[in-house]
């Protein structure tokens, strides 16, 4: 994947392949999961919820942003401003932590990870794992993901545009789920917002 001109070396050319193919691999997976019988509990499927097409479009838009920004349909000076290259490293780390964070959010809820915003009668709040600290962990993966892939390639444009399409995108998406856990748990979720951070411990 993309130009292994691009690279300092041809092994972190094999790695950043590697770990890319991990990512999309583990989003395949997730997808095949909340979409089997076995997720659903043998119900039919409901009708995508409008702000999953947000999730779909910053997680690729994030990754287009990226290579685009390295790629030859820029200008040579655009290509040419690099961060240092100990940002591939920290890419790496944002890269894979990304997905081993979301892949563990996801067997935490099990069932009660879907694809669409909803909740059921029987559901409850699930406060063990990394969510003891985050309420969206499975998101703050994949933005790590993403940034990582932006780091990795060294652009210095790309990081600041990807954050702020995860920023509006995740953000929309949470607050619709939040509210929806709110009118569900009530004071339960409610006293569960006061110990725990949205997406990032410290941060936000």
């Amino acid at each position: 994947m993309g130009d292994p001109s691009k690279f300092i070396s041809a092994a972190e050319y094999f790695w950043f392949n590697s770990a890319f193919g991990l990512l999309c691999c583990s989003e395949a997976l997730i997808w095949l999961f909340t979409s089997s019988r076995w997720a659903r509990h043998d119900e039919r499927p409901e009708r995508r919820d409008a702000t999953l097409w947000l999730i779909i479009f910053a997680w690729w838009g994030g990754i287009v942003v990226s290579f685009g920004l390295r790629s030859k349909g820029v200008s040579p000076t655009v290509q040419s401003l690099l961060l240092p290259h100990a940002f591939y490293f920290v890419g790496m780390a944002f890269l894979v932590g990304g997905i081993l964070l979301r892949c563990v959010s996801v067997w935490t809820l099990k069932r009660a990870f879907t694809l669409n915003v909803q909740t059921t009668d029987d559901q409850h709040l699930i406060t063990k794992g990394p969510y003891r600290l985050i309420r969206n962990p499975a998101y703050t993966g994949s933005i790590l993901s993403l940034l990582g892939i932006a780091l990795c390639l060294r652009s210095v444009f790309a990081p600041v545009p990807v954050l702020i399409l995860c920023a509006v995108c995740y953000g929309l998406r949470i607050r619709k789920e939040e509210r929806a856990l709110s009118d569900q748990f009530g004071e339960e979720f409610e006293a569960y917002k006061q110990h725990t951070w949205r997406l990032f411990p410290g941060i936000i």
